[in-house]
């Protein structure tokens, strides 16, 4: 028994044990998108949303008795609006229910179903700064997360999406 336990202990000696963070990814244009797994509430079909005439990316959508703000989540990370396939077919769009560190929470629509992934730590890298103050995409942390060669995620800013107090019809029940 001793020497079974022995060859268990140096087997598992050579693998390291690397902590690991689970995140919830998606497809925005042509960029792979995450949030850490504990920014979301919830993940809906997207309903009807309106409140938005002259289509600033501000609108609002009816979710468990209340209005929920939702914010066009392409237009606030690129600064523009994005035509996407759903415009042209009758695809199921879906809605992550985030909150912010107040627990205000809002819908960000997006146009393809999320993906959980759970990713090592060495796998967040740190975005050169040049790119940050430069770059033309908005609302990301200063962490790229880097699966593997061919795929890598922007880590978004829940603070930059949703700052704290500037959205009060995001916790205000009808």
């Amino acid at each position: 028994m001793t020497l079974y336990s022995h060859r268990l202990s140096r087997r598992s000696s050579g693998t390291i044990n690397q902590n690991t963070q689970q995140i919830i990814t998606f497809l925005l244009g042509e960029e792979w998108f995450a949030l850490p797994i504990d920014a979301i509430q919830k993940v809906v079909q997207l309903g009807k949303v309106y409140g938005d005439p002259q289509r600033k990316g501000i609108s609002l959508t009816h979710y468990q008795g209340q209005e929920l703000l939702v914010i066009d989540v392409a237009r606030r990370i690129f600064g523009i609006e994005i035509l996407s396939s759903h415009q042209n077919t009758e695809q199921t769009r879906f809605l992550l229910i985030i909150h912010n560190k107040n627990h205000e929470i809002v819908g960000l629509p997006i146009d393809s179903p999320p993906s959980i992934l759970r990713v090592p730590e060495s796998a967040f890298i740190p975005l050169p700064d040049i790119y940050l103050t430069q770059g033309n995409i908005h609302c990301i942390s200063s962490t790229l997360i880097q699966v593997n060669e061919q795929q890598s995620f922007f880590l978004l800013d829940v603070g930059q999406l949703i700052p704290v107090n500037s959205y009060p019809l995001a916790s205000r029940k009808s």
